[in-house]
């Protein structure tokens, strides 16, 4: 039996400017963007997040559903952007990969022939090196980072008022 445990961050809204773009009503404030990825640090994502929303001020259901809305597409342009650069970095990888084979290539086989083929070895190994580097390292980030998106993505909205009735 797997047990999910359920997160919850609190969002506390003091008025619309809260949580609008001061540039594009439509748009998610970056203040609130940053406060909520920082709240999902430490949580685990296969965790569900909660996020329980509290504001002085009367918003109406349709305000409501903008401000839902504005927080999945701010996090889902997020997750379509990191798979954008993923895909670019993956190509640049490779194409790093063929050239460091390339040098050692060349090296095998005119390293007796060639003044300068201990600086075609070194450079070979390390394109391979750093290729293998952001293979793992960078790769495992972004899905991390789009793990953390979309676990952001898929919780669950609840403005305080419609929380207390709920209990």
């Amino acid at each position: 039996m797997v047990i999910v445990m359920e997160n919850i961050i609190r969002i506390h809204l003091k008025d619309k400017l809260d949580y609008i773009n001061t540039f594009n009503e439509k748009i998610l404030s970056y203040e609130l963007s940053n406060y909520i990825l920082e709240e999902t640090r430490g949580i685990n994502t296969k965790q569900n997040i909660k996020f329980i929303i509290s504001k002085e001020f009367e918003m109406t259901d349709d305000d409501k559903e903008n401000l839902v809305d504005m927080i999945r597409n701010n996090f889902g342009a997020d997750i379509s952007e990191i798979m954008n650069f993923s895909s670019k970095q993956l190509i640049g990888n490779v194409l790093i990969f063929l050239i460091g084979l390339i040098f050692l290539i060349i090296y095998s086989i005119f390293s007796k022939i060639m003044i300068i083929s201990d600086f075609i070895l070194i450079l070979g190994w390390v394109l391979l090196g750093e290729t293998i580097c952001n293979f793992l390292y960078k790769g495992i980030e972004n899905k991390l980072k789009i793990a953390k998106r979309k676990q952001i993505v898929n919780a669950k909205v609840i403005f305080e008022e419609d929380y207390n009735i709920n209990k």
